[in-house]
């Protein structure tokens, strides 16, 4: 099997405080999952932070359907094809990237998402086969065309995004995302084909891993 390096920056990068979206226990395991010696990284915490911090400057491109896409760092494993199963590690803001907690994130069910790419009505979350929810169609655009291993960011247009909903929270009217509200999304590409992630969450049917390793958080 492909050993697929996980992309890590510090784990402040992704994770803020163990508070509001995230939990203690997910904070913990999360961080675990970026720091434990037995995962193969693809990078220092200096070069990711370097990585980060040049990610905020560049322009990256506009593709037709108006989603601003920001390759950070390019995978070098399999490239998935429309219909290929994909596991993805995601994090959602509103007012620009690593502003405050996100609004939503894969880190909540503590393993990647994942969906046949072109068909993200039918998202993975949680439970290991158990499907409840989707996605906003702009998360699903925007990893087409990454290889395993990827680093993505993108500017999604609110058409694209949750649109008129919003992301609610609760019955209360509040929102995680406004409705009609531009989102910042930061992408893994954890398994484009290589099976790290499906052979361990789907046919070896676990129901949680962040990094997709067998013995590790």
């Amino acid at each position: 099997m492909l050993l697929v390096p996980v992309l890590v920056t510090a784990v402040t990068l992704w994770l803020h405080e163990g508070q509001g979206t995230f939990g203690r226990r997910h904070m913990l395991a999360a961080s675990a999952a970026f720091s434990h010696p037995g995962i193969s990284l693809a990078l220092s915490s200096g070069e990711a932070q370097a990585l980060e911090e040049a990610s905020l400057s560049n322009p990256g491109k506009m593709l037709a359907n108006g989603i601003r896409v920001i390759d950070v760092r390019e995978g070098d494993g399999p490239l998935p094809q429309l219909g290929d199963r994909v596991y993805v590690h995601f994090k959602v803001w509103t007012k620009g990237f690593q502003s405050g907690q996100p609004a939503d994130t894969s880190f909540v069910d503590t393993r990647p998402s994942a969906w046949l790419l072109g068909d993200p009505s039918v998202v993975t979350r949680g439970l290991a086969f158990k499907p409840t929810s989707s996605l906003p169609v702009g998360i699903d655009l925007g990893v087409a065309g990454m290889r395993e291993g990827g680093w993505r960011r993108l500017v999604v247009p609110a058409a694209l995004g949750y649109g008129e909903a919003g992301l609610p929270v609760g019955t209360r009217g509040l929102y995680a995302v406004q409705p009609n509200s531009d989102i910042y999304v930061d992408l893994r590409l954890m398994d484009g084909g290589s099976g790290l992630c499906d052979e361990i969450l789907r046919k070896g049917q676990i129901a949680k891993s962040i990094s997709c390793k067998r013995g590790m958080p």
